[in-house]
């Protein structure tokens, strides 16, 4: 979604509960609907943004000049908290559209950070090893002053990961010296005091979103509105049969890891295709998943069809957005925004779409879906995993109690089921005349409207 169409569901959301839930902190009085107001448009605009040229040298000698960016959004929950991008996307627009979607899905999911988003605006496969670490140094003292353990924690996103960390953690320590250190980044390596499992986290939490909504329906736990019985009847009949056909667009980490736990799932699930920007591999009857994963991280790409047969791997390969369209009961989406919009979403089958990405649905492509009775499990709900394991890296941080990573992973997905489990009863209660992500939206915002209220912000 764009920073417009963000601001105007926020907008929406704060419209919904004037007009629609009047029981809604009906404990502020009087002046309720102002205050509502008034947290609306705090969360429509940023606390900070610092931008900034970055320059350093490059291996030809020449100078590289790359615009960067980071947004302090909201700090009404807590530290600002969110990834840092290396891409051609990135833009002051962009970063403040995720830093925004951070202070919500911080905010749903109970942890104790705001929102915040960096990025910059980079081709990463056009630079060295070396002058990728450069660039992440010079980020760092761009936010010297601005980041820090009890400030703001940025982590890892769309082409950066431990490694990047690693390189900021150690100029952040330079600049700083005598100075805690140790948690002003998340996401490092665990030689650096990550967090393990960190790295599959967000793609395991993708895939447990769905899958929870499932077993609440199947264990008969999911009160039903009549307006959206025909969806519960939908998610039933996932549920009850014997193989479960999924396809996955992206094959990066997040969807390498959602596409493992589909086939470790105790319930049989079917990976029929994953994409990436180039094709996607297709197997109706299922692909050998385990033996795509080295391949694709050896290579940075899916294999083509003879590679496919030296690999022993069957299926074929198609267009790269073909992944979308394919028969299946559930689709992860697990590339970047805009894949599912009014162009394609006719053709849309998959019954179940899960947001790994930031969103890979518009606005527009979500309520048509949502009409038609398609389940969409918004990112800002699925896509948690990653900055719950940050969280509890951050606390490792300051214990120094290094977990295991069963006891990281099971921790995040008790976290992951409480929130989707409240989100999903809520949701299927309702009058089925908002989507998913409003919804979301909606329980984001007003705990942070009652935390801001809390600070003192409207009296």
């Amino acid at each position: 979604m764009t920073n417009n169409a963000t601001t105007q569901l926020i907008q929406e959301v704060v419209d919904y509960v004037i007009n629609e839930d009047e029981e809604v902190l009906q404990e502020w009085g009087d002046q309720r609907d102002q205050w509502v107001q008034m947290s609306g448009d705090l969360l429509k605009g940023a606390d900070k943004v610092i931008s900034s040229d970055l320059r350093i040298i490059k291996d030809d000698g020449t100078v590289g000049t790359y615009p960067a960016f980071r947004v302090q959004h909201n700090s009404a929950c807590g530290y600002y908290k969110g990834g840092i991008r290396f891409s051609t996307g990135v833009c002051q627009s962009e970063v403040m559209t995720l830093a925004m979607l951070m202070t919500l899905k911080n905010a749903l999911h109970d942890l104790p950070y705001g929102g915040g988003k960096g990025g910059v605006h980079i081709n990463v496969r056009r630079h060295s090893k070396r002058e990728l670490k450069e660039v992440s140094k010079a980020f760092v003292r761009m936010l010297q002053d601005q980041i820090g353990p009890y400030k703001d924690i940025p982590a890892p996103d769309v082409g950066t990961g431990e490694e990047t960390m690693d390189w900021m953690t150690e100029e952040y320590k330079l600049l700083h010296p005598n100075r805690p250190f140790i948690n002003t980044f998340t996401g490092k390596s665990i030689a650096n005091g990550g967090a393990r499992g960190r790295a599959e986290s967000t793609g395991i939490g993708t895939f447990l979103s769905y899958y929870y909504l499932v077993d609440l329906v199947m264990k008969g736990k999911l009160p039903v509105s009549d307006a959206l019985s025909g969806m519960k009847d939908a998610i039933q009949q996932i549920g009850e049969k014997n193989e479960v056909k999924v396809a996955i667009q992206g094959f990066g980490n997040l969807s390498r890891a959602a596409a493992i736990e589909a086939v470790e799932c105790e319930k049989k699930h079917t990976v029929i295709a994953v994409s990436d920007s180039r094709a996607t591999v297709f197997n109706a009857d299922g692909l050998d998943v385990k033996s795509l994963v080295p391949f694709k991280e050896k290579n940075n790409r899916l294999p083509n069809a003879d590679e496919l047969e030296e690999l022993g791997v069957k299926g074929k390969v198609l267009d790269a957005h073909a992944v979308l369209t394919l028969d299946c009961d559930v689709l992860i989406l697990g590339a970047i925004e805009d894949q599912v919009t009014k162009d394609n979403q006719e053709d849309i089958k998959a019954a179940i779409l899960v947001e790994g990405a930031n969103g890979p649905v518009t606005r527009e492509a979500d309520e048509y879906l949502t009409k038609k009775g398609k389940v969409i499990i918004p990112d800002v709900l699925a896509n948690a995993g990653g900055v719950t394991v940050s969280y509890l890296e951050w606390v490792q941080g300051f214990t120094n109690d290094v977990r295991t990573k069963e006891s990281i992973l099971k921790d995040m997905s008790d976290r992951m089921q409480e929130v989707s489990c409240r989100v999903y009863q809520a949701y299927f209660a309702s009058k089925g005349d908002v989507t998913m992500r409003f919804l979301c939206y909606k329980l984001a915002f007003l705990r942070l409207a009652d935390l801001m209220k809390r600070s003192g912000k409207f009296s």
